[in-house]
């Protein structure tokens, strides 16, 4: 029979916080982050992100002293993105595989400054492409695969070639990772490994990225048509079946904190270290409730980013890495 009060009393576990403390689940160090960090054509910029509070566009020569503060705290992993002007955008995306390309320079940058930082490249169309598409287009006007595959190959070559540790295709192309993976490996660069962004939701939560998701053609994208369903775990939890099979060394939940579940299902499905990407909208939402008062930052953000470590990510991405300490050591 179980025993009930007054034999049984929790409450003597929580009555100071050394107590508390016993019985709690480790929080996630800062190893366990990824900062994403946005970078701009130009010299002394740092430009504030209107949607995310906290987080800024640079431009190559403004970014290491802010990686520098990062680091300080532990948080030894950044995620690079460029943005780039729509003068720089047309059909195929081309600047994206620009060896000389804003990004590109960003990571020879970074790289000279912290050798031993782990830096990360999106390998990606949406900044680029004229549409704002992720994928190239075919003559029909519909998402071409084929067309797209040996794109992918170039962006993810210029990277290697920068030097970053990890190449990320976000696109959900079917067998960008076995292609960029043929391709590292042809050209030498068998060390540089590859996070693929394995089960990116069509989620609402994504609509904030800061690069705005659009193009120089304002038309309408139908980006159900590459990006997976937020109905639909069993098709999610296949994507990344198929590229860990592929050869992808991590996996990817976008967004994370509306996909516990789904983190912790395909963590049960694979066996390779799953990445949760907290996301542009997530933090967006968290951030107009510590604007206007109705949490504190220590509270809020650590119970969210614990949330998603609890669900199964090995590692998170997320703009709150650059304020571990607030957060964590309050």
């Amino acid at each position: 029979m179980t025993q009930t009060y007054p034999t049984v009393q929790p409450g003597r576990m929580r009555r100071n916080p050394v107590l508390r403390t016993m019985g709690e689940m480790a929080v996630p160090g800062p190893e366990k982050f990824i900062w994403p960090v946005f970078i701009k054509e130009g010299s002394g910029l740092k430009d504030p992100i209107s949607a995310l509070p906290g987080q800024y566009y640079y431009s190559v020569d403004t970014v290491c002293a802010d990686i520098q503060k990062v680091i300080d705290q532990g948080v030894k992993s950044i995620l690079v993105f460029s943005v780039v002007d729509s003068e720089g955008k047309d059909r195929d995306g081309t600047e994206a595989w620009n060896l000389d390309g804003v990004a590109q320079q960003a990571v020879r940058e970074i790289r000279k400054d912290f050798p031993d930082i782990v830096i990360l490249a999106d390998v990606g169309l949406t900044g680029y492409t004229e549409s704002g598409s992720a994928y190239i287009f075919n003559e029909g006007g519909r998402f071409d695969n084929e067309l797209t595959l040996p794109v992918l190959r170039k962006i993810a070559l210029s990277f290697a070639e920068a030097g970053v540790d990890v190449v990320a295709p976000s696109a959900m192309v079917d067998g960008m990772v076995g292609e960029i993976r043929k391709a590292l490996d042809e050209k030498g660069f068998k060390e540089v490994s590859i996070l693929s962004y394995s089960t990116k939701i069509n989620s609402n939560c994504m609509r904030t990225f800061p690069f705005g998701n659009s193009g120089k053609k304002q038309i309408f994208l139908d980006r159900g048509a590459y990006l997976t369903s937020p109905l639909d775990e069993r098709k999610a939890i296949r994507e990344s079946v198929i590229d860990e099979a592929e050869g992808a060394d991590m996996l990817m939940v976008k967004p994370a904190i509306l996909y516990l579940d789904w983190i912790s299902n395909i963590k049960e499905k694979t066996s390779i270290p799953l990445v949760a990407y907290n996301v542009s909208g997530e933090y967006s939402m968290m951030a107009g409730m510590l604007e206007k008062g109705f949490a504190d930052l220590h509270g809020l953000i650590k119970e969210t980013l614990c949330s998603i470590h609890r669900a199964g990510a090995d590692v998170i991405i997320s703009y709150w890495a650059n304020q571990y300490d607030k957060i964590f050591r309050n």
